[in-house]
């Protein structure tokens, strides 16, 4: 396997962060961000895996190689219509079916079982032996989508930062976003970006994001968005990207008022809390949140820590003491470490979080400075349980996080996260086999993702499975690292809002934004080879 890119640049960064984490005598924190709009800066995880249109993914790289192997291909059984009976190793909540089925009909899972064959619709549909693990799809509980088109930006000289602030001021690191940045808001770039993150997305089995701060149609596509275009509903959260301690009182009477709304109440305040070790007050971010700052203006008195609401990404520097106030509050974390370690060298005290029982899930934040794809956080995550020698840090207990409490965490445990009858059909099969089918999720990478599914339509999958799973009649070729795929992207020639774009016309339209093409004389960067495609080979 090779190397990941990123670990070739930042190799020495996650050494030293690892390092400093096994020595470090305080758990680290996560910060919460404030009520605010979003500022355009968004928080950092370390980016792993540039990808090429036409590779695989590795980014760190299967955890062994000799743990799993891939598994036998896909046989169409019987092509029919109206959904599938999917065959293979099935993951539930109660663990997996060794040799199980999961029945699709429509939107909607009917059937999770050894045998599914006594149910109406199992006579008509098509049936598909993937000879592979089958799983909810994956929950991208914290991504700035719209970022990860960019190549990671590792920090030169400076070593270690001691909060997001810092770095959100770094020169090096506005001259990387710039291209995005200096028009940021605009359809011309809104569009292609958020739709090449849920491209990414897509092919490497997550189905769910939470981080496409675009509201625009045009990305009203694909992967649900959490914080809107999920298709389960109201918009039921809010997000806020800037300090906790900005928070007003008037905000903060905002929220409150919308967690309890007679209709469509808010019931997933994300913030950004606690993201570093030190500086800009970052170890009073938390306590604001909670109502506790007595500066003026600052909602003393009121806590945020509402009712379960609670979003907290990041949760870096948050105290012992913290952490039993979020669990007491049923408030939910999302876990980062790739970003973490590379920016702050730690990251959030997960063996305590995980002790506590707080619900948690996983989330690479962007490519900018975090994991490429949520498959690679969840390899970082196992190999940093195994450095720290956190025995909680399972395969399983990763791949609930990246799934079942990654879809409490964003407020839609009540559709998607889990295969059970009623919900979304949601789904991804991974061409690997291993003892522990777990960790063969955890190994897997684009090239193995055999089938990506969003509310019962593949987008994506083996090349062999097209005609009889394929969404539409406009998909793609997608060569991944010599596994020929299909990748559906076009609704049609003639769609509206931006649906008749092709996977190499919204390629085309990035690399554009990153050379100037067609941009005025100070928009000219000369960056059109700094694409991060999609999928990355050895």
């Amino acid at each position: 396997m090779r190397p990941s890119p990123y670990l070739l640049r930042a190799s020495a960064l996650l050494i030293l962060a690892l390092s400093a984490a096994c020595s470090s005598t305080d758990p680290p924190i996560a910060n919460p961000d404030t009520g605010q709009p979003d500022t355009g800066h968004p928080d950092a995880d370390v980016g792993d895996d540039p990808d090429t249109d036409t590779g695989d993914d590795a980014d760190t790289g299967p955890v062994d190689d000799d743990r799993s192997q891939p598994s036998p291909a896909a046989e169409v059984e019987r092509v029919g219509a109206g959904g599938y009976l999917l065959r293979g190793t099935v993951l539930t909540l109660d663990g997996p079916i060794e040799d199980g089925e999961v029945l699709i009909e429509g939107g909607a899972i009917t059937c999770v079982a050894e045998d599914c064959s006594g149910e109406p619709g199992a006579a008509t549909v098509t049936v598909i032996n993937t000879h592979g693990v089958i799983s909810p799809g994956l929950i991208d509980a914290h991504n700035h989508l719209a970022y990860n088109f960019f190549m990671p930006w590792i920090p030169g000289d400076t070593g270690f930062f001691g909060n997001r602030y810092q770095w959100a001021d770094d020169p090096d690191y506005e001259a990387h976003i710039e291209p995005y940045a200096n028009n940021r808001g605009s359809i011309s770039h809104e569009c292609p970006a958020g739709k090449w993150g849920e491209l990414r997305s897509v092919i490497h089995g997550t189905t769910t994001i939470m981080g496409q701060s675009a509201r625009r149609r045009c990305v009203d596509w694909a992967v649900r968005n959490a914080d809107h275009y999920h298709k389960l509903g109201y918009n039921h959260m809010q997000t806020s990207i800037g300090s906790p301690r900005d928070i007003t009182d008037d905000q903060a009477q905002g929220f409150l008022d919308n967690f309890n709304a007679p209709n469509n109440p808010t019931t997933r305040l994300a913030v950004h809390m606690a993201e570093g070790i030190s500086g800009d007050n970052i170890e009073l971010e938390f306590s604001s949140f909670a109502g506790r700052d007595t500066r003026n203006n600052r909602h003393s008195g009121t806590s945020l820590l509402y009712n379960g609401t609670a979003m907290l990404i990041h949760s870096v520097a948050l105290t012992d003491a913290e952490l039993e106030e979020v669990y007491m509050t049923d408030s939910k974390i999302v876990w980062s470490p790739s970003s973490n370690l590379a920016l702050y060298g730690v990251t959030a005290d997960i063996e305590s979080i995980l002790d506590l029982g707080i619900i948690t899930a996983l989330g690479p934040d962007w490519t900018v400075s975090g994991e490429f794809d949520m498959l690679a956080e969840m390899r970082v995550a196992y190999r940093y349980g195994q450095e720290q020698a956190i025995d909680a840090l399972t395969p399983q207990r990763i791949w609930e996080m990246a799934t079942w409490d990654g879809a409490i965490t964003v407020g839609l445990e009540h559709s998607v996260g889990q295969l059970e009858p009623g919900y979304g059909a949601d789904i991804v099969v991974f061409g690997r086999q291993a003892d522990d089918p777990y960790l063969a999720v955890l190994e897997s990478e684009a090239s193995d993702v055999r089938l990506s599914m969003i509310d019962g339509q593949v987008y994506f999958g083996d090349a062999d499975l097209e005609d009889a799973a394929a969404r539409n009649e406009f998909c793609e070729t997608f060569p991944t690292c010599g596994t020929s795929k299909f990748l559906c992207v076009q609704d049609s020639p003639s769609a509206g809002d931006r649906r008749d774009e092709t996977y190499a016309a919204i390629r085309q339209q990035l690399i554009d934004i990153l050379e100037g093409t067609g941009y005025p004389e100070d928009e000219q960067y000369g960056r059109g080879d700094e694409l991060l495609d999609l999928v990355l080979c050895p």
